[in-house]
């Protein structure tokens, strides 16, 4: 009997697949902005690990079937370090890969000629009735502090972007910028790109997308699950997407190493025996995680991890940190 796949995926984007469940809020607010006569840009905003690429992935495959849009996903990772020109020439060279009959010859002069002239005539070249939507995933990358050397795009793209948002025609060209921080924790070069614009949180998933996302075996036949055990991933993840899957790739992996014979039957004894394992496997994920947050983040996080698995209230959280050592000037809403 050949051993069936394990429909969990751990780290990889599940956007415009089986796998992606929920988000209706965050793609029918995208959806809202591109349509809108008078606005052309939106943020995503969420921790790492949340998920913001799978939803651009989502918006890249969906979108087209609106009828009017054609989405350009543009990967910024790494990129800190590029000089606006070259960043530019890998924009038209992604553009160029959507747009029918696009090129992406910038010529001698990129910095010129993309805004000035290649631009405006991919937009006014476009089938009719048929707008662009730049999908820009990692933003944040570009983020770093202005007075870092190597960052290069930060400095140059920003207000060469701002320049383009300000003056394009909101009906033939949008944006959607995911970036892995509040808004409000940008530098200024950044803020100033970001004034004005509209942002939506990508969080965590709502405990019925949670259930479906946990479920998604029993659409393969290869798990089943007692209401207790769904009880239990819930409690553990909170819905967030990458604990989900990651707990329960473990608890599928575990399920067909000691009952490859039979359809397994997963209980909340087995989704206790998994967590370890969990821990271990997503351990690079969770350093991720944790580099992620502000130095207050990280001690409200400790607060938190230290008290425990319970509920806690904005009053309860301040009198704990009160008792370690830390000074709240903000009240608790």
């Amino acid at each position: 009997m050949e051993k069936p796949r394990n429909p969990y995926v751990i780290g990889n984007s599940v956007g415009n697949s089986q796998a992606f469940v929920g988000r209706d809020d965050v793609l029918r607010e995208v959806l809202n902005v591109v349509r809108h006569d008078n606005q052309n840009a939106i943020v995503l905003f969420g921790q790492r690990r949340i998920g913001k690429t799978s939803v651009l992935r989502e918006l890249e495959a969906k979108l087209p079937k609106q009828g009017d849009c054609l989405p350009v996903f543009v990967d910024l990772q790494d990129k800190a370090k590029w000089p606006l020109t070259k960043l530019l020439q890998e924009i038209a060279f992604k553009i160029s890969d959507v747009v029918p009959d696009g090129t992406s010859d910038l010529r001698s002069e990129p910095e010129t000629t993309f805004s000035n002239v290649w631009l405006p005539n991919v937009l006014k070249n476009l089938p009719s009735r048929k707008s662009l939507i730049l999908l820009f995933d990692e933003f944040d990358v570009l983020a770093a502090a202005p007075d870092d050397a190597e960052q290069q795009a930060n400095v140059a793209f920003f207000p060469y972007l701002r320049d383009i948002l300000e003056n394009v025609d909101p009906q033939l060209l949008s944006f959607v910028f995911a970036i892995g921080r509040n808004v409000r924790d940008l530098n200024d070069n950044a803020l100033s790109l970001f004034k004005g614009i509209v942002t939506k949180r990508v969080s965590l998933l709502e405990y019925k997308d949670t259930i479906r996302l946990v479920r998604f075996s029993e659409t393969n036949n290869t798990l089943t699950w007692t209401k207790d055990a769904i009880g239990k991933i819930w409690q553990q993840t909170n819905g967030h997407p990458y604990l989900t899957q990651c707990l329960c790739n473990c608890i599928w992996n575990t399920a067909y190493d000691n009952e490859f014979d039979k359809l397994p039957e997963i209980t909340s004894e087995k989704v206790d025996a998994a967590i370890p394992n969990a821990l271990e496997i997503g351990e690079s994920a969770f350093e991720w995680l944790w580099d992620g947050l502000g130095p207050a983040e990280c001690v409200v996080a400790s607060a938190l991890a230290g008290a425990g698995a319970k509920p806690m209230t904005g009053m309860q959280l301040k009198e704990l940190l009160k008792e370690s050592g830390v000074q709240i000037k903000s009240t608790f809403q």
